[in-house]
């Protein structure tokens, strides 16, 4: 059983000097928005619904590796010219964790079967962040312990009842 998140214990202060302005850092795998480019989920509307109006108190993020990995496929669905269009959104709506040498390393001794997902959880450690969110929770079932890990529509049923009540998360 994969622990739940709870945005009320996970926040962190956003440091622009306003009090009360929490942020709540998630990782979203590179796997949920490359499967929404492509059209190969019904989620394919809610994934960029999301990433365009996420709640204010949310903070997306994704690796370097994965945002990579996005424009590959999109160059060689379309054009380059396409590709950088994508990859030029996504920037504008998620923040970058940089992967380096020493985070492949500690994540090729991770106990997550997937690397990609072993890579993902390295770096939800190292840049401090709360949650993890994909398409496959059951690829961090080794790390449940220590990671709160949730569903894409966990999150997006979550910020629609946070967006409906306009209560602050």
């Amino acid at each position: 059983m994969l622990k739940p998140l709870s945005f009320q214990s996970s926040y962190h202060s956003i440091e622009d000097g306003k009090w009360g302005l929490k942020v709540f850092k998630i990782l979203i795998d590179a796997d949920l928005i490359l499967e929404a480019l492509m059209n190969r989920t019904a989620l394919t509307t809610d994934v960029r619904q999301l990433l365009e109006r996420v709640h204010p108190s949310i903070q997306m993020y994704l690796t370097d590796v994965g945002l990579q990995k996005i424009y590959a496929y999109a160059a060689c669905l379309k054009t380059p010219q396409i590709a950088d269009i994508v990859i030029n959104w996504l920037l504008e709506q998620v923040q970058i964790c940089l992967v380096d040498q020493n985070l492949l390393q500690t994540a090729r001794v991770s106990p997550v079967k997937d690397f990609e997902s072993a890579v993902e959880l390295v770096c939800w450690q190292h840049y401090q962040l709360n949650a993890i969110i994909t398409n496959k929770p059951e690829d961090f079932l080794e790390a449940a312990d220590e990671c709160c890990v949730w569903s894409f529509a966990d999150l997006w049923l979550r910020v629609n009842l946070e967006n409906q009540l306009q209560v602050p998360i």
